[in-house]
This record gives C-alpha cells, sequence and structure tokens, in this order.
C-alpha cells in the first residue's frame, strides 16, 4: 500500500514537471494549431496513441464534464512522457503499453477493458512510483486534465478571480500591504 508521504512526494514531482512551460506551451500548441491526428508525437506511436486515447476515458470518462480525450489528455501525457518522466517512467510506461497489446487489449470489449485496467492497478498498489504503469497512467491522466481548460472550467469549479478584484484598498498609517 502507498504511504501517504510517497503519495505526495510523487504528485508532488509530476505536478512541478508538468508546469514546465514548455511542456504547457508544447500541450496547448497542439490543441489549437493541429488538429488531434495530425500532430507531431514526441514519445508515442499511433498505434499506442490510440490505445492511450481508450484508457485515459476509462479512467475519466463522460460525465456532466467531457471525457478526458476531450481535454487532450493524452496528447499531453505524449509530450509531457519526454520532458518530464525519468527513463525508468518512460521505461515502465513503454512495458505498460507493450502489456496491453500483448494482453489482447485492442480486440476486448469494454468491460474486459475496465476489467483489466482494474486489475492492473491492483497489482501495481504495491509496487514503487517508477515501476508502476497503471500511477504513472493515473497522475499524468489527471495533471494533464485538470490543467486543461476544460478540466480547470468544466470538471473543476472555476472562478476567474476567486473573491473578485479590489484593487484599490486603503491602508492604515504604518499599516502593511499585503504579499500576493
Amino acid at each position: 500500500m502507498t504511504d501517504r508521504r510517497s503519495f505526495l512526494r510523487g504528485t508532488s514531482a509530476l505536478i512541478a514537471h508538468a508546469s514546465f512551460p514548455q511542456v504547457l506551451a508544447t500541450f496547448l500548441a497542439s490543441r489549437s494549431a493541429v488538429a488531434a491526428g495530425q500532430r507531431d508525437l514526441t514519445f508515442l506511436s499511433r498505434a499506442d496513441m490510440t490505445r492511450l486515447a481508450i484508457l485515459v476515458d476509462l479512467i475519466l470518462p463522460e460525465t456532466d464534464s467531457p471525457a478526458a480525450t476531450a481535454a487532450g489528455t493524452h496528447e499531453f501525457i505524449d509530450a509531457a512522457m519526454t520532458a518530464c518522466a525519468t527513463s525508468k517512467q518512460q521505461s515502465t510506461f513503454r512495458s505498460g503499453l507493450a502489456a496491453l497489446v500483448a494482453d489482447g487489449f485492442d480486440s476486448m470489449d469494454l468491460r474486459e477493458r475496465i476489467a483489466w485496467l482494474q486489475q492492473r492497478a491492483t497489482t501495481d498498489i504495491a509496487l514503487p512510483y517508477d515501476e508502476s504503469f497503471f500511477k504513472i497512467l493515473k497522475d499524468y491522466t489527471l495533471t494533464g486534465y485538470f490543467y486543461s481548460e476544460i478540466g480547470a472550467t468544466r470538471a473543476l469549479a472555476y472562478e476567474r478571480v476567486p473573491g473578485g478584484y479590489q484593487g484599490d484598498m486603503a491602508l492604515a498609517p504604518d499599516q502593511k500591504a499585503w504579499a500576493i
């Protein structure tokens, strides 16, 4: 079982890496400049990208907010794996995708795919982050989704300026200004 400290360490590292400007710039540019199926891939093959799109939609399906693929989460993962993941994490991720193929994922129906993912999650929970395909997949999926416009505005509660903007506040004599 993963302890809280390990989870927070892994999540913090992922969020820090995902916020690198070049990753986000690549992700946003690919979403707006080129049709999703035509952009250049940086880490995955087209076949693996198709499988990844299915996986991220299994993790975050369409509900009252759009599915993960609508937010381009699979494209984010492709860009982030090259720029943010360690070589061990990249190797684990590629091995996990290869296991999909070996287990016949492409010919499975929806229920079988969900069962496969649940089994993989159960198996991977005891593994360290760098050796767990499911932990890496889930972390990058959630980060990519909630960093996207769709995730930030339609899945989360979004307020453009939380609490409103008050640009001119009177200060008492000798009162310190607020740091932002």
